[in-house]
């Protein structure tokens, strides 16, 4: 028992001793640092405790005066033992003192002092390189570490690349300037201690620290630093035969993708790389290292590397005209990669999306290193479309020399290896985009490879589906110049008379000669993105911009961009293009709106036929119409009524196909199902509502009434009961006249400019006031006058209200408008303003102009951005066909957004969408109000009804027609109809569609006195016989029931006296 104690006892010993020792051997491990360190501060402590406050504290910047320099052999003793400690302690400052102790140095010309004496003597030379190579050795580490956060840091930055410039050559060195014949050599030694910067990671570091320095709106440091570190970096890849393979790759990787780096380049260093042909090395190194820009580099450097790219361009244009190829491939790869990371128009933009400023919503976040660049890389992008980019890329097809649209081009100048090189990346390009050059599609159903033209039109509509929000600014700079625009639709009816000839699947058309290239439009509708349906794109929506802003004198005095000739066969164009997608099936509910060569052609269509309606370049009313083969407007309509998605579709997008009468029927048809529809549903009390108006108050009485009605009672019949001002019932019984009489005096009221609802035009035209906030609650009140209005259209009742096209428009949903044509009748004195800057060839920065609008209200003026800061954007010559648009488009559409907004939910609340669909804006205004038109008298007389004893063949009757035919001008005709139906035009169905019907009835008495029809009275009319007071008596009308009222006057003078005196007068609007 005791041995087994005693053994236990001494293994717990043994325990407690292994644990003793492992203990110190851990505290050992953990002094060891500190033991050392305290060791080597104690070593040179001493050494350098008063070597360094006497002599580098006073060299915090590079003034000579006060400062005293160490001789060369001080330095070189002491020195070396102070940088050593300086980076043991990583005490940047003091390495700095110490490089502006040698830049000074090097300026002396004392052999004492100058350190250039220490590469002069065959003893020291050895030191004095090795005391530059070890700060040479610590600045890439230095650089690579300073984030920018510090002042000191930037001062400290800027002191090391002084030093390296100053080391990097010996000419400027003071003691050897007059001794050319040594400088070969220490040009030599420099370039010798330089060589560690070219190592590869001291030369990633130094990349990364540029990266750094220009990762905001300025560079933190001073743009003289940045182009030294610039050519400190590029010094190797000077001369191409000697330069390094990895580092010239390390450039493009890393140098490259600095955010706007050649925006901050100074023309020295812009000289430099235009000798040394840096573009045309960085394209071909891009061609060959495809993966890089294809796959490998991140997208958010890739951004960078593009807009270097595109300022390359710009600056280096002989370059561009070489290397179009390689240039366009590596700008397309670079846009089509940016592409599938932004969210696409209409997507879903949820929490998880990020907003950049260069493409929108994006689905990567913002690098925050080069947030604050985007601005300077959007500013070099930009220059993608400037006019000098745009007319190299252009050029042969604006100096009208022929690119055959089917076959591609090289360079005259290339290789056959070249040629093949840039050929299959074009197609493996092509085949990245969409395209479809592959061993099946080149059986039967395939398409030429793309050309210059092509690819060139692919890259700016990658760019105008990457950066959506500016595609007004893109289109604008590329259809600055006319002689593009002529020259693309040249080339496109080229391209459709060599590929138009087979039609595929879709149609086997004989005529594409006559319609241009409709059929090979046709068919790129199966290749969204092919480079050929790009050029077709491009084109169109330049036209569909440029010719929206055009104004009378262009289109019809000078014809620029496009004839009379060239516009309506472009009309014809886009016309058959898009009733044929439709009508074959290429194109249906679902496709229309998503497929963008289809709404690129609809816009130019909407444009040229908005245009053509205002005034008409076609001068033939059936030009819009189209017959095809057996297709007639009829089998259109047709399909509609049968509800088929082609009809509809038709119908939706082009219902000017179809004569406007036919239209109006079938609107009233529709009508009238949704009539009898509301009347099998709703019981005899809900059919019809009373509701008590007083005159003083008809707009107040109204809206309270009526504004709470469901739209199935508005729609409905409504009775109306006035109250005359004392306070009375007045007489009579509403059969529908009374409410037309109180429906026409409320648009009357609520249109009246003075209400300010409403403001018109010079011509007459209303559209919504921009100060209708002044009225309590206006929006509610915008959303009465449209359920007003509508209800009159629904009722078939014709008001005299001429609204401006923007309303229409609205109303309508699915129309563009032109706001540029709008404003010359809604504000054409910012219309002429517009039209001047337009036009003006001078510099455009004269003008001052920037992206914002001065508005005032209520003596208030407030600045208002027509895009994102706005006001800090200058308007130049690239982009003022872009802001001529924005500026329209404000005050035509914006300013009043909200007051249409609920204008246009009133009138749909009674109007289906679907219903409206059928129209174009100026057919909604006949539908409205009437035709423009003289009225049709044989129609008139066919649809009149007589009272009192009045019939066709009366004498009074007869005397009446042959005044109306040949004593009254047009003009008095539209008065006599507004005269007795409150609306100077005609019904655009005819007479027989005016509710109520046109009536005339013979009286005898004031209308105080008339007791309506009795036999008497009827046979009295019936046979000529009158009372003596009819002849002093004038005409009168009941306007609510559309009623004209004649004595019976027993000369014919006598009743054109009386009745051209009462239209003229205004006599009538009374109430029976």
């Amino acid at each position: 028992m005791d041995n087994i104690l005693k053994t236990l006892e001494k293994n717990a010993r043994e325990r407690e001793g292994e644990e003793t020792q492992r203990r110190r051997i851990e505290l050992a491990e953990k002094l060891e640092p500190y033991i050392r360190g305290y060791l080597i501060r104690k070593k040179y402590q001493g050494k350098i405790k008063v070597f360094r406050p006497n002599f580098f504290n006073d060299f915090n910047d590079l003034e000579k005066s006060n400062k005293t320099l160490l001789t060369v052999t001080q330095m070189l003793l002491r020195v070396p033992k102070v940088i050593e400690s300086a980076k043991l302690q990583k005490d940047t400052q003091l390495l700095c003192n110490i490089c502006r102790h040698l830049i000074i140095s090097l300026d002396s010309t004392s052999k004492e002092t100058s350190f250039v004496a220490a590469f002069l003597n065959k003893e020291t030379i050895k030191e004095a390189t090795s005391l530059i190579t070890s700060i040479f050795s610590q600045i890439p580490s230095i650089l690579n570490n300073i984030n920018g956060e510090k002042a000191i840091e930037l001062k400290q930055w800027q002191c090391l690349i002084h030093f390296i410039i100053v080391l990097s050559s010996s000419s400027n060195w003071a003691f050897v300037r007059n001794a050319p014949q040594v400088h070969p050599v220490l040009n030599g030694l420099c370039v010798k201690m330089m060589n560690l910067f070219y190592e590869q990671k001291n030369y990633e570091q130094m990349a990364n620290s540029l990266f750094v320095s220009v990762n905001g709106q300025k560079p933190l440091i001073s743009v003289e630093t940045v182009n030294a570190q610039f050519s400190i970096l590029y010094k190797p890849l000077k001369v191409k035969s000697s330069e390094n393979p990895e580092l010239f790759s390390i450039f493009v990787l890393k140098v490259l993708t600095c955010p706007a780096l050649l925006l901050h380049l100074n023309q020295s260093n812009i000289e430099q790389i235009k000798t040394t042909q840096l573009f045309e090395r960085t394209l071909s190194w891009l061609r060959v290292n495809q993966e890089e820009i294809e796959t490998g580099m991140d997208v958010r450097l890739l951004i960078n590397l593009l807009a270097n790219l595109v300022h390359f361009a710009f600056i280096d244009e002989k370059t561009l005209e070489t290397k179009i190829y390689e240039w366009t491939w590596a700008v397309g790869v670079s846009l089509s990669r940016c592409t599938e990371l932004t969210v696409k128009h209409g997507g879903t933009k949820t929490s998880l999306n990020y907003w950049h400023p260069v493409f929108g919503h994006y689905l990567l976040p913002i690098d925050k290193r080069t947030e604050g660049a985007l601005r300077n890389v959007l500013f070099q992008l930009k220059m993608l479309w400037s006019s000098q980019v745009v007319k190299c890329l252009f050029r042969k097809i604006m100096e009208n020399k022929s690119i055959s649209p089917c076959s591609p081009t090289t360079d005259s100048h290339s290789s056959s290896k070249n040629q093949k090189d840039i050929s299959a990346a074009f197609s493996k390009l092509w085949r990245k985009l969409g395209g479809t050059i592959d061993s099946v599609t080149l059986k039967s159903d395939s398409e030429p490879p793309p050309n210059l033209i092509a690819i060139v039109c692919q890259v700016y509509m990658t760019a105008l589906s990457t950066m959506v929000h500016m595609k007004g600014e893109i289109v604008s700079g590329i259809c600055r110049d006319d002689q593009l625009l002529r020259q693309l639709w040249v080339y496109l009816k080229e391209w459709g008379e060599k590929f138009g000839g087979s039609s595929g699947s879709l149609f086997n058309s004989s005529n594409a000669e006559q319609w241009g290239p409709v059929s090979a439009s046709l068919q790129s509708l199966r290749r969204p993105s092919s480079p050929h349906t790009a050029t077709l794109r491009l084109f169109v929506d330049s036209a569909a911009a440029i010719i929206s802003i055009l104004d009378e004198e262009e289109i019809f005095e000078k014809g620029t961009p496009f004839s009379n000739k060239d516009l309506e066969s472009l009309c014809k164009y886009v016309n058959i293009f898009c009733f044929r997608a439709i009508w074959s099936g290429a194109v249906d509910e679902t496709s229309a709106n998503s497929t963008g060569l289809f709404q690129s052609m609809h816009s130019l269509l909407t444009v040229l036929y908005e245009r053509d309606s205002r005034r008409s370049f076609t001068n033939d009313p059936k030009f819009w119409l189209i017959s095809y083969r057996e297709i007639k407007p009829s089998s259109i309509t047709i399909e509609y009524e049968k509800k088929s998605g082609k009809g509809v579709l038709m119908m939706k997008k082009m219902a000017h196909l179809v004569p406007i009468k036919d239209r109006m029927l079938l609107f009233r048809r529709q009508v009238q199902d949704d009539k009898n529809r509301l009347s099998s549903t709703l019981s005899d009390s809900q059919s019809q509502t009373w509701i008590t108006v007083q005159r003083s108050r008809i707009i107040e009485d109204g809206f309270n009434h009526l504004s709470k009605l469901t739209t199935p009672a508005l729609k409905s019949t409504i009775r109306v009961k006035f109250v005359n001002e004392q306070g009375l019932d007045e007489a009579g019984i509403d059969q529908d006249g009374v409410f037309k009489e109180f429906l026409e005096l409320t648009l009357k009221k609520v249109f009246d400019p003075q209400l300010n609802l409403f403001s018109t035009t010079s011509t007459g035209v209303l559209y919504p006031s921009s100060t209708s906030s002044l009225h309590d609650d206006h929006l509610a009140l915008f959303t009465f006058v449209g359920r007003m209005l509508g209800k009159a259209v629904y009722e078939g009742i014709v008001v005299d209200v001429q609204l401006a096209p923007v309303l229409l428009a609205a109303v309508l949903g699915s129309h563009r408008l032109c706001a540029f044509d709008e404003l010359s009748q809604l504000d054409p004195e910012l219309y002429r303003s517009l039209t001047f800057v337009k036009r003006y060839e001078g510099d455009i920065a004269d003008l001052s102009l920037t992206f914002s609008v001065d508005e005032d209200f209520m003596d208030k003026i407030s600045t208002v951005d027509l895009v994102p800061s706005g006001r800090t954007i200058s308007v130049t010559k690239e982009n003022k066909i872009d802001y001529v648009h924005r500026m329209a488009h404000h005050r035509v559409l914006r300013r009043t957004q909200e007051q249409c907004k609920a204008f246009v939910s009133g009138m749909q609340s009674i109007l289906q969408p679907s219903w409206l669909s059928l129209f174009a804006p100026n057919d909604l205004q006949c539908l409205i109000s009437g035709v423009n038109s003289d009225i049709d008298l044989s129609d008139l007389k066919r649809n009149v009804q007589y009272f009192g004893g009045f019939h066709g063949n009366h004498r009074l009757i007869k005397w009446l027609w042959d005044i109306l035919e040949n004593k009254f001008t047009p003009e008095e005709r539209k008065l006599f109809l507004k005269f007795v139906t409150s609306c100077s035009r005609p019904p655009v169905l005819g007479f027989s569609y005016l509710e109520p019907p046109f009536s005339i009835r013979c009286v005898e008495v004031s209308d105080d006195q008339d007791q309506g029809d009795t036999l008497g009275s009827v046979v009295r009319g019936f046979l000529a016989l009158r009372k003596g007071t009819a002849a002093s008596r004038l005409p009168t009308a009941s306007t609510c029931f559309n009623l004209l009222k004649l004595p019976n006057y027993n000369k014919k003078s006598l009743l054109l006296e009386k009745l051209r005196y009462a239209i003229h007068a205004g006599t009538g609007f009374e109430l029976s």
